[in-house]
């Protein structure tokens, strides 16, 4: 799985960077229909062209030209199209420019627990115009300095908070002012169905290995290769007995490797290969 972020400082895009703040102007690569990225930072993707779907378990974000959307930090599936050239403007910003922006603003607000790690922006002019003028940095000779590139992304968090019509947006920039460290629990329950190694998921949460491995016994009280394989078994159980996917499909969806590396894992958890689990469980509720 592609690490998005790392994988536009290392292309000839256009982009500005400054401190993990970065601004790329992100063109997509023919390729396979579906792809996987991640991300150890949070990003906002504002559509220029073209047409892709999200797709995470909470479910499917299809953008076309004109929607922003905003995605946490961590892995998603990306549906593509190769009718026309897809292009967008991605901000990438870490947790703590955002925590900073917002203890700075000494706003105070009461926010639920944010469950999406895809956020669909509404429509709101000032935030349109907002993207559409960043793309004239591009146009300068020089880039902007630093200073102002932070500026202007402290803008867009500002508008954020100080708005009224994304309130799940919101919520979130003023859980992340809460926590000094990224919840571990919480960003591995977002992204265990996805291919990462024991060094992503450090990246991920912004701890050495070393605390990660520390981190994770004491949150979950076993190993990570135990826990995913687990955790990916319940979930591929739960597709089997709640969709028609086939069995390839699901292996997929539930983040392993192979087909039949999952039938394997899933006939030592469950007794039953998947197919098996299926049609015995289909027997017994009708």
């Amino acid at each position: 799985m592609n690490n998005l972020y790392e994988f536009n400082l290392k292309t000839n895009y256009k982009k500005l960077e400054c401190d993990g703040l970065l601004f790329v102007e992100f063109q997509c690569i023919p390729g396979d229909v579906r792809s996987g990225f991640w991300s150890q930072h949070n990003y906002f993707a504002f559509i220029q062209s073209g047409k892709k779907t999200w797709i995470t378990p909470d479910g499917e974000f299809p953008v076309k030209v004109g929607d922003a959307i905003f995605c946490k930090k961590g892995a998603h599936l990306i549906k593509n199209y190769y009718e026309e050239q897809f292009c967008a403007l991605i901000f990438f910003i870490p947790d703590d420019f955002i925590r900073q922006v917002v203890i700075e603003s000494e706003l105070t607000h009461r926010y639920n627990e944010v469950q999406s790690s895809v956020i669909r922006l509404k429509g709101d002019l000032s935030l349109k115009i907002y993207f559409e003028s960043m793309i004239s940095y591009f146009l300068h000779q020089h880039n902007p300095s630093k200073h102002l590139l932070k500026l202007k992304f402290k803008e867009l968090i500002l508008q954020v908070i100080t708005g009224n019509i994304n309130p799940e947006l919101t919520a979130y920039f003023f859980s992340l002012a809460r926590e000094e460290k990224a919840n571990l629990k919480q960003v591995m329950m977002e992204n265990y169905l996805y291919r990462l190694n024991q060094q992503d998921f450090a990246k991920l949460t912004h701890r050495s290995v070393s605390s990660f491995k520390r981190d994770f016994q004491q949150v979950f009280g076993t190993s990570l290769n135990k826990w995913l394989t687990e955790m990916r078994l319940k979930y591929a159980r739960m597709r089997l007995l709640t969709t028609e996917e086939n069995i390839n499909e699901v292996a997929y969806r539930s983040g392993f490797e192979t087909t039949s590396h999952f039938i394997r894992c899933f006939k030592k958890y469950y007794g039953l290969p998947p197919q098996q689990f299926r049609q015995q469980n289909a027997v017994l509720a009708s």
